[in-house]
């Protein structure tokens, strides 16, 4: 019981830290932050930095002028027409395989650096059969490690976003850009997506945890975060700020592209496209042109 309060208070104390320091300090505060834990993952030849090159390095750069999918996790899922990832690279995100019957396919990667996700849902994850990618804090949690990767946060910040061998950046405020280093990494010259309403009708400080007393009105499934699950309300300044990062890194990059075909949201720094429309005039290949999956470790 101790150990959870503590936990609680160590997580509710950096939401309050983050909800009340300006920007700049936050983001020197969260690169100390993040060092012990980095030079671990970097000297741990078993889950760390080496592993993971180890276990991707037939993906790496290996799919270049090729496409990938994103998918959030909003609401406007449920307005999207699904059918239309079939023959597309996709990631998903957290609890993303609850939408795995519904997309008649699991996705070829899956995601997830939160706390409160990996250690209430790591057993359904390590249930697909995706290429997973967990937060190496928290691989304790991990029973099976077979068909995982594990990452941490850097405390080099932005600087070597498109080589997540460095870690990933630490104060981003989703799991979204996580995804979207990786699908750099793997080489892919386009992403798309899909499912990002940045809108919750939770409200609170940013980072705040908290425990569910309904069904979840947030995301695309009522049980996502449903009735007992404790989740983290949205920081939207950290959101917002990395979004921004994304847009001017990828206009400073000819040879990539972003775009953002979710249903409505607001979500607006990036161009928008009808999800249909895009997917037949991209000049970028889809699966059918591609056999690159499993050529990793």
């Amino acid at each position: 019981m101790f150990m959870v309060l503590f936990k609680n208070f160590y997580i509710n104390s950096k939401a309050f830290m983050r909800n009340s320091l300006p920007l700049p300090l936050i983001l020197i505060v969260e690169k100390f932050r993040v060092i012990p834990l980095y030079f671990k993952w970097k000297k741990d030849k078993k889950y760390g930095s080496q592993n993971f090159i180890k276990k991707n390095k037939g993906l790496k750069g290996s799919f270049q002028g090729k496409r990938c999918v994103i998918i959030g996790n909003g609401p406007s899922l449920n307005k999207t027409d699904l059918s239309l990832l079939k023959n597309e690279y996709t990631f998903g995100l957290n609890r993303i395989y609850l939408l795995f019957d519904r997309l008649g396919f699991e996705t070829d990667f899956l995601v997830s650096a939160n706390r409160y996700v990996i250690e209430q849902f790591s057993d359904e994850m390590l249930q697909t059969n995706c290429k997973k990618f967990f937060n190496y804090k928290f691989k304790k949690e991990i029973k099976n490690k077979d068909n995982v990767s594990f990452i941490t946060a850097t405390p080099f910040g932005s600087k070597y976003f498109d080589n997540i061998e460095k870690g990933y950046m630490a104060y981003s405020g989703s799991v979204t850009f996580v995804a979207i280093q990786l699908a750099l990494y793997f080489g892919f010259s386009e992403i798309i997506l899909i499912g990002f309403d940045n809108n919750f009708k939770n409200s609170g400080p940013s980072d705040k945890a908290i425990k569910s007393k309904k069904s979840d009105e947030d995301h695309f499934d009522k049980n996502y975060f449903g009735k007992g699950i404790v989740w983290q309300l949205p920081n939207y300044h950290a959101l917002n700020y990395n979004f921004d990062f994304v847009k001017n890194f990828f206009d400073q990059k000819k040879h990539l592209n972003i775009v953002n075909c979710s249903v409505g949201g607001e979500l607006h720094v990036f161009e928008r496209y009808d999800l249909e429309f895009y997917l037949k005039n991209s000049i970028f290949e889809n699966k059918i042109c591609s056999t690159n999956l499993g050529k990793g470790e």
